[in-house]
């Protein structure tokens, strides 16, 4: 035998002695195999919605529930271990691959069952929305006003892992969508949240942060001025004012809309507009850093002086406003101006209106009166005044439109620096909110030299079942003029809303704006909401000035 075959035995020798020796080693036992039913391949829900599933597991041997463990996952991240999944959606839109997860106790061996979650905006619709302060930070709740819902409660950071700032001042909407006018305007409108002197820029539709222009800066209202570089240094957000709606028709002869708008805002006491904002036959317009002619500071508030509703015509649907004047205050020498959305500030000569020297404008604007009546609260700290003006022609030449003072008087003890105010469109009556109290207020009554106090007492919170630490902190009406909203704090001294209870509400009042008479809704009223509700507003989707369209409510409040 040669060597050759020698190995080759030796081999097979060996192969066969393996076999016999493990022979016996192998334990063989059936595997429960496990089969998901009642999961579906794919769900659709909006931000905020519920997502239930009540899975059934079937074995080939048992199907105890509690001989497996389970968790529930979303592109990789988990979000329960529980048998059913019962979750509020509170995600950013996209479509996201999940799997439920089943693992056996005893072998261990895991059973994966994959389905898809495509998350849609709940936010592109009309909202009640609240910025408040909680746990020492800016916050965001809103609730769906076109279903029934359940409100999104302080989300924004959660959701976004993005912090809005720490100081809260205001919210304002913009209605007008384009592209090219951004960052003012995108192609779905924005939502401006202004906090620590800085406007953080959102789409109106998702609520996310642009990812583009995430905030509004000197830089937007310097248009395509570049050398010399533009003089915009100290630029920061103080008061956004109410967008100027001049256009908003149906228009036969194009396009089905007309929209041209006005933005302003008065940034470190100067004046920046943009102006013909949203459509495309207009070219927009901006200025920056127009400041007072007596070389002061503004008041960080300013307001237009005319809100008239524009007319029909036989071919066209308006829903726009006559805008008016923008009224400012210069708080240094306690001297009104004025200006306008295409830029500049003008001076009210001494002989046609009063100073007010040591004050600051508080709150602003236009009413009911003949000849842009409007009404201005002034305040030297807890010190304020009411001023009636309207608008005229100068004494001294009256060829020049001016600005002309009617009366003034002392506020009364029932005005605060941190009363909160709304002014009726279509009536001479201004509502007002101050620590408890809802007031309403008689404009004409400041000719009289009648100042508000206790007779205008409209109610109180202690008359819904609050304490005395309880205070209303801003007031909203919809623009129907058909509920009244205020946002109530009950935090007390606590100025910081710390803790995790959320103790921000939101009452509901139903309004008669003919009889002016208010009616508390506590069924439509939310406890824990926000918390300290620094700003209240009701979010539209679309402009329809008083919520009608061709004689169709538009209103889902």
């Amino acid at each position: 035998m040669n060597l050759r075959n020698i190995c080759c035995f030796f081999i097979v020798a060996l192969f066969f002695y393996a076999c016999y020796d493990d022979k016996g080693n192998y334990e063989y036992r059936d595997i429960n195999e496990i089969t998901v039913e009642g999961i579906d391949a794919s769900y659709a829900r909006d931000v905020d919605d519920s997502l239930r599933i009540y899975p059934v597991l079937k074995g080939t041997m048992y199907d105890d529930t509690s001989r497996f463990t389970y968790r529930w996952e979303v592109a990789g991240r988990t979000l329960t271990e529980t048998y059913n999944l019962e979750i509020q959606i509170d995600m950013v839109p996209g479509e996201r691959s999940c799997r439920f997860v089943v693992k056996d106790k005893e072998t261990e061996v895991e059973k994966y069952h994959r389905f898809s979650l495509n998350v849609s905006s709940s936010t592109a619709g009309d909202l009640i929305m609240v910025l408040s302060k909680y746990q020492g930070r800016a916050e965001l709740s809103y609730l769906r006003l076109d279903k029934p819902s359940n409100w999104a409660i302080n989300y924004y950071q959660d959701r976004y892992d993005e912090l809005l700032g720490v100081e809260p001042k205001q919210l304002r909407i913009v209605y007008a969508e384009a592209n090219r006018c951004q960052p003012f305007v995108n192609s779905y409108g924005r939502v401006m949240v202004l906090a620590d002197n800085q406007v953080s820029l959102l789409d109106k539709s998702s609520l996310m942060l642009d990812t583009i222009n995430p905030y509004l800066t000197g830089e937007a209202y310097t248009g395509l001025a570049s050398y010399p570089p533009p003089d915009i240094e100290g630029y920061e957000s103080q008061y956004l004012m109410e967008e100027g709606i001049s256009i908003w028709r149906s228009n036969p002869y194009g396009s089905y809309f007309q929209l041209s708008t006005h933005f302003a805002e008065i940034s470190g006491g100067t004046l920046y507009t943009a102006y013909s904002l949203a459509p495309s036959i207009w070219t927009p317009g901006y200025t920056y850093k127009s400041k007072s002619p007596h070389k002061g500071s503004l008041s960080a508030f300013g307001f237009w002086d005319a809100m008239d509703p524009t007319g029909d015509t036989p071919t066209m649907v308006n829903m726009g406003y006559d805008c008016g004047d923008i009224i400012l205050f210069d708080k240094t020498y306690g001297r009104f101006v004025y200006g306008s959305a295409y830029g500049g500030v003008k001076e009210i000569k001494k002989a046609d209106f009063k100073y007010f020297e040591g004050y600051n404008l508080l709150w602003g604007s236009a009413t009911n009166m003949a000849d842009d009546g409007c009404v201005a609260v002034l305040n030297n700290g807890d010190n304020c005044r009411l001023v009636l003006f309207k608008s005229g022609y100068e004494e001294e030449n009256a060829k020049n439109t001016t600005k002309k003072w009617v009366a003034d008087i002392a506020a009364g003890d029932v005005i605060k620096s941190t009363t909160k105010f709304y002014c009726m469109k279509y009536t001479n009556y201004m509502f007002f909110v101050t620590d408890g109290n809802l007031y309403l207020y008689n404009l004409l009554d400041i000719q009289s030299g009648m100042a508000p106090n206790s007779r205008n007492l409209v109610t109180k919170l202690t008359d819904m079942g609050y304490d005395g630490d309880a205070v209303i902190t801003d007031i909203c009406v919809s623009r129907t003029e058909k509920t009244l909203l205020l946002g109530v704090s009950r935090y007390g001294n606590d100025m910081e809303a710390s803790g995790e209870e959320a103790k921000g509400d939101l009452l509901y009042f139903d309004l008669n704006s003919s009889t002016l008479s208010v009616q508390y809704n506590e069924e439509k009223s939310y406890k824990g909401i926000a918390g300290i509700p620094v700003d209240v507003e009701i979010k539209y989707q679309t402009h329809w000035r008083d919520g009608m369209f061709k004689g169709e409510l538009k209103d889902n409040i």
